[in-house]
């Protein structure tokens, strides 16, 4: 019997890989596929140098560029299968191929738009927001959504945005700024570029100035369960709980530098390069992410057509996004990331008065 060995790290997608799993099993006598779960990739990086070698690794960051080594090139795979390459969405493969080499497949991809409540418009006599908006036009608009009692104290806020360099990142790709250089190198001419700072300026003057997203630590009379936002910075994961005929999807809104651009999440699997069967491996690898399904929007546009995902008043629109979607820095540089907690420690400081301009500039020391 033969054996393929699959690690994953994404807990919450077990069952999915284990209903997988059986149906490949069903449908190819002979072949045993064997599921394990690590809690993290340094797990699995210590798995890889001990004992029998996993044939298939899943992880909740895609490998750009395989930095440690450890994957097939799966260019050879996907142009060799027929009608591989054309059903997956164009966009996710350029990205997912930047510089090259094809490391694993997308999972779990989202890039973030914005679900408004159509009530709250509604009820203040407001239009819908538009794809062809502006972030001008997004600020009047939760100006005129923000309500505030008497105190100051807001029961409902126009805009909601975490508070993250990389939900930040996407206002930026979308000004014509970067946090790094596209190789990682550096964020010398990018975190400190004109573009960026002004980006980031407009973000953080829409709490501090125009106090229309909810500051840190900033009281709301918003009862529970009930929306504190009037439109929301939203990935997939926050669309599931809003599919019903109270909210409406957008495009984030135009920013200065005319830039149609957008950040990516996405997690990837790949054959690793000690894999003994890589073909079979890769069998099932296209099994499980072109055939099966997943609560997650589809790699494939095949499923999503099959899944009527095309049409669905949200899922369409972030399937949609896909041909936009630019690497983040969160991909391009391990030093980037190391200093993430101290670059979001600053962004609380600027929301509070610290000057933007001379932060940013301050950052070219993380890369």
């Amino acid at each position: 019997m033969k054996k393929i060995r699959f690690i994953t790290q994404i807990a919450y997608n077990m069952n999915k890989v284990i209903a997988a799993k059986e149906a490949f099993e069903r449908l190819n006598p002979g072949v045993q596929l064997v599921v394990e779960q690590m809690e993290d990739y340094f797990d699995i990086m210590n798995e890889l140098k001990s004992g029998e070698a996993p044939d298939i690794i899943e992880t909740g960051g895609f490998q750009i560029n395989n930095p440690d080594g450890i994957f097939m090139d799966l260019n050879p795979f996907v142009s060799e299968t027929e009608n591989t390459e054309e059903d997956i969405f164009p966009g996710l493969l350029r990205v997912a191929r930047s510089g090259g080499m094809l490391p694993g497949l997308p999972i779990e991809m989202s890039s973030p738009l914005v679900i408004f409540n159509k009530e709250m418009f509604d009820s203040a006599g407001i239009a819908y927001p538009t794809e062809s908006w502006t972030w001008d036009d997004m600020i009047e608009i939760a100006k005129k959504l923000t309500i505030r009692d008497n105190q100051g104290i807001a029961s409902q806020f126009g805009f909601s945005l975490g508070v993250d360099v990389e939900w930040f990142e996407p206002f930026v790709m979308r000004n014509g700024g970067r946090f790094v250089s596209p190789d990682g190198s550096t964020s010398r001419g990018e975190v400190d570029s004109p573009a960026t700072i002004e980006a980031f300026q407009k973000i953080v003057d829409a709490f501090r100035l125009h106090c229309v997203i909810r500051r840190p630590g900033e009281p709301c009379h918003a009862q529970a369960g009930q929306d504190e936002s009037a439109m929301n910075f939203s990935f997939v994961w926050d669309a599931m709980q809003k599919q019903n005929e109270r909210y409406g999807i957008v495009g984030l809104p135009k920013m200065p530098g005319g830039k149609e651009a957008n950040m990516i999440y996405m997690g990837g699997v790949g054959i690793t390069n000690n894999s003994a069967n890589p073909h079979l491996a890769w069998q099932f690898l296209r099994y499980y992410l072109l055939e099966c399904h997943s609560w997650m929007p589809p790699i494939s546009i095949s499923q999503s057509k099959q899944r009527g995902l095309l049409e669905h008043p949200i899922w369409s629109r972030y399937l949609t996004e896909l041909q936009h979607v630019e690497l983040s820095a969160y991909y391009l540089s391990k030093k980037w990331n190391a200093s993430r907690q101290l670059i979001n420690e600053d962004i609380y400081k600027m929301i509070n008065g610290q000057n933007v301009a001379h932060t940013l500039r301050s950052w070219t020391r993380f890369t």
